[in-house]
């Protein structure tokens, strides 16, 4: 079998699974892939990420095999480079990145076509009989049944039985649920919160509207009981949120009393699911349930505006309504008006700038966001934002050159791959000579802050050796990220990263790397440590053979077994390669 048979748009998507397919097809929709060479049997390639990575895909006996450079990769897996590089023998149509689709999970052979005609042929009593009886085992379809039925009865869902359901999925294991149930737990939860889709489905948004909320406090009590490491109680919280805004949609209930009650939600949950409602439920509040939701909130918010650490009691929460309620009814002065009782942050002006435009106030919301990168220089990083908005105010202006000094005035500020690319994304056609203007800044602030001829060491984290090494990889100089690690020193990552790109064509450069790295495994006195350590001992040898210099391997061997004959675990690995 040859590459384009293996590696089939839907092998690399079961191969990589859901989370990690969407981000290679990106990557290979992006023409990050660069091959260096290939036949029918074996493809060689770079891929640019944030780095370059080697990916190489291979058949052996008939079956798929691969390997990258990338740390994902480092224990077989398959990861977004080797997808980006297999999509281009893929011999289907590779979907847009855009409408890419979780893959399928493995289904039996399709039998639909003989199960449809029997079944077509069923008599009507027959096709009941089989309804009802899987009824009594799957609670989903059941309920489903019940609520059209009581739909076209013109009766409501039995709330207190969807309760009790909701009470007993959340609450399985008494007064706690230990990091190893979790998953099933959750999966317990979900599944109801589908049944609950369905009722709303079923024509029933009112009894989905109360039952999500009931679901919200549940959740909310969950945080007492469960050991949410892995952050499902957010997850849930999300589901029940847009399930809730979505039976409110549907359902229409009366504007004042859901004002009421999302105010009631808002102002006593930790969660965040109902945070600046007013403002997500605004197209159902309308102007009289805004109006309801001002007039509670105000005499709440002059309580609490005047105290000084806006995190203490109810101010946080009263706040973030009070927003809501601002944004809600589209009234950018009440907005500026809140918000000015303290100190501004970088998202405040995006909301300020935002809430402008909406208005169409583009020009204020142009000095709003001038004024936020003004006020917020010393804090670059937190800027991409907001540089962002007001780059697109200025371009909807027709100020292209303006927008693009904005970020350059980001890119010297915080040099880093990201300002980087930004600064690239948005020069356009420009785009190579801003690259050579960032990369000559780099140096010449490199070549100012440390001579060549010093020796090297470890760079801080201001040092601007970080981000020119980091750029010079990410635009495949590997050869030139190298020369700059070399004079100016690197961290340990880079440092990795780098040999792994180069050992092919410079073996015996990275081989002190590797050295350096077998000796970190070693001092960390763990078995899986050591093994580590000599897996990599392996990859020397091979390194220094394939370089026709097997002494320098046998030097570092001899270095290892000198400096840590006392840890007899690990002289006994070694004995067990035969070194």
């Amino acid at each position: 079998m040859n590459l384009d048979e293996v590696f089939s748009v839907q092998a690399v998507a079961d191969l990589a699974g859901p989370r990690v397919y969407p981000r290679g097809v990106g990557y290979h929709a992006d023409g990050r892939v660069e091959p260096v060479a290939g036949g029918d049997q074996r493809l060689e390639a770079t891929v640019r990420g944030v780095f370059p990575y080697s990916v190489a895909l291979w058949v052996d006996d008939g079956g798929p095999r691969w390997s990258c450079t990338c740390p994902y990769a480092e224990d077989g897996a398959f990861c977004k480079h080797c997808v980006a590089v297999a999509l281009t023998v893929a011999p289907d149509e590779v979907p847009p990145f855009s409408s890419v689709a979780e893959p399928a999970e493995p289904t039996e052979p399709s039998v639909d076509s003989g199960l449809t005609s029997y079944v077509d042929g069923l008599t009507h009593d027959r096709l009941v009989e089989v309804v009802l009886e899987q009824s009594d085992s799957d609670w989903a379809l059941r309920e489903r049944l019940d609520a059209e039925a009581r739909a076209v009865r013109g009766d409501g869902p039995d709330l207190a039985s969807w309760q009790r359901r909701i009470d007993s999925a959340f609450a399985p294991y008494g007064d706690y649920v230990p990091y190893g149930e979790t998953d099933r737990w959750a999966s317990d939860i979900l599944s109801v919160i589908d049944g609950l889709a369905g009722l709303a489905s079923a024509g029933h948004g009112d009894a989905v509207i109360v039952l999500t909320e009931h679901g919200h406090r549940c959740n909310e009590a969950a945080i007492q009981y469960i050991d949410d490491s892995d952050g499902w109680i957010t997850n849930i919280e999300w589901r029940l949120a847009e399930l809730h805004l979505a039976a409110c949609e549907s359902a229409r209930p009366d504007p004042v009393a859901l004002a009421r009650r999302l105010v009631d939600l808002e102002l006593t949950s930790e969660l965040d699911g109902f945070r600046g409602a007013a403002a997500t439920y605004a197209g159902v509040l309308g102007k009289e349930g805004i109006g309801e939701y001002r007039r509670i909130l105000s005499p709440r918010w002059a309580d609490v505006k005047g105290q000084e650490d806006r995190w203490s009691g109810d101010r946080f929460s009263v706040e973030k309504a009070m927003i809501g309620v601002a944004l809600g009814s589209g009234d950018p002065d009440a907005l500026i008006e809140v918000l000015s009782e303290r100190d501004l942050h970088p998202r405040d002006y995006v909301e300020i700038a935002g809430a402008l435009v909406d208005a169409d106030r583009q020009e204020e919301a142009i000095g709003w966001a001038r004024r936020g990168l003004a006020e917020w220089v010393s804090r670059p990083n937190q800027l991409s934002e907001l540089r962002a908005l007001l780059a697109a105010l200025l371009e909807d202006r027709g100020q292209h050159e303006q927008a693009v000094e904005l970020f350059w005035d980001g890119f010297e500020a915080a040099p880093s791959v990201s300002s980087y690319r930004a600064l690239l994304t948005q020069a356009g056609d420009d785009s190579e000579a801003w690259s050579k203007q960032c990369i000559d800044a780099l140096r010449t602030q490199l070549a100012a802050a440390m001579p060549n001829d010093e020796a090297p060491r470890s760079p801080t984290v201001s040092s601007p050796s970080v981000p020119l090494i980091e750029i010079l990889m990410y635009e495949g100089d590997v050869d030139g990220a190298w020369a700059v690690a070399s004079g100016y020193g690197a961290y340990d990552r880079v440092w990795s990263t780098l040999a792994k790109a180069r050992e092919k064509t410079h073996p015996l450069d990275s081989i002190p790397v590797y050295e350096r790295e077998v000796l970190a495994h070693i001092d960390q006195k763990k078995r899986r440590s050591y093994r580590a350590a000599v897996d990599l001992l392996a990859h020397v040898q091979w390194l220094a053979d394939s370089a026709r210099e097997p002494e320098v391997f046998s030097v570092i061997v001899e270095r290892v077994r000198t400096e840590h004959r006392a840890k007899w675990t690990l002289m006994e690995m070694l004995d067990g390669r035969g070194w």
